[in-house]
């Protein structure tokens, strides 16, 4: 959940996209990275894992001033390859929406389905469960596979929740991929919150191969640390819109001590 800090007036989030070696995750950043305007993309860079061998993409987003908070989104990839696993792992630490991109062309398959159930794996030794988790499902390389591919890959993930077909080379995809995990975040803390009964019966609300619709939400929780009083609650304070050339996210700001509530709204732009 999105992490805010009192004393240094700032709200961060993080969001990883997660999946085997060369299904597109870095081509994702690419894209959201051109199409952002300059006042809210940063430079997209490679960090160097600490075998010194290793590299992933980070892309932070800056949303600038919001009521005098400094608001920001971190975007980064996980590495693929085998021996950064235990990266991988740290990389999705308390993060606040995963993207898993998913490769279609057939002879990936097998290196799609390990990486799916790694994610599972690490994010179980964190106690928490993929259904859990505001997740968004992208199946890449629409364009190089048969019209039955995306059936064929989805019955073997078992994976549910909202999903896209791609081409994150040309952006196809890409944008709505993105949109779509703000919207989740609503749906997925109501399920937290819930009874362990009926989080079983809701836990997936969207239908597994189609995009979401309804209201949709972002909320975060701030985490106490040092310098953060009691805090407060970021809540949804209406449907997110993606439509055009900006991206809107009405939030509400709920002092939990006085029970004070401002709203506010959160826009990304996007170049045409």
């Amino acid at each position: 959940m999105g992490t805010a800090d009192r004393e240094a007036h700032e709200i961060h989030g993080r969001v990883v996209y997660f999946g085997p070696t060369g299904a597109g995750k870095s081509a994702n950043l690419r894209f959201i990275q051109r199409k952002l305007k300059r006042e809210h993309r940063g430079e997209l860079v490679k960090k160097m894992a600490k075998d010194g061998a290793t590299t992933y993409d980070v892309l932070p987003v800056s949303l600038g001033a919001v009521r005098g908070y400094k608001t920001s989104i971190e975007i980064s990839t996980v590495p693929g390859s085998p021996q950064a696993a235990a990266l991988r792992r740290e990389l999705l630490k308390d993060v606040d929406g995963i993207v898993f991109v998913a490769d279609l062309r057939p002879e990936r398959h097998d290196a799609t389905l390990a990486s799916a159930a790694e994610l599972r794996q690490h994010l179980s030794a964190q106690g928490r469960k993929i259904e859990d988790v505001p997740l968004v499902l992208q199946y890449n390389r629409r364009d190089q596979v048969d019209e039955n591919a995306v059936e064929r890959l989805h019955r073997k993930l078992g994976i549910k929740g909202a999903c896209f077909e791609a081409v994150a080379s040309e952006g196809t995809g890409v944008l709505q991929t993105l949109t779509t995990l703000a919207e989740l975040r609503k749906a997925v803390d109501e399920v937290s919150r819930a009874t362990p009964a009926k989080a079983q019966r809701v836990a997936s609300p969207i239908d597994p191969l189609e995009p979401p619709t309804g209201t949709a939400a972002l909320t975060a929780r701030v985490k106490p640390g040092v310098g953060v009083e009691k805090g407060f609650t970021i809540e949804s304070a209406g449907p997110v819109d993606g439509a055009g050339s900006e991206i809107t996210i009405p939030l509400r700001l709920v002092d939990e001590a006085s029970g004070r509530r401002v709203e506010i709204a959160v826009r990304i732009a996007i170049d045409s």
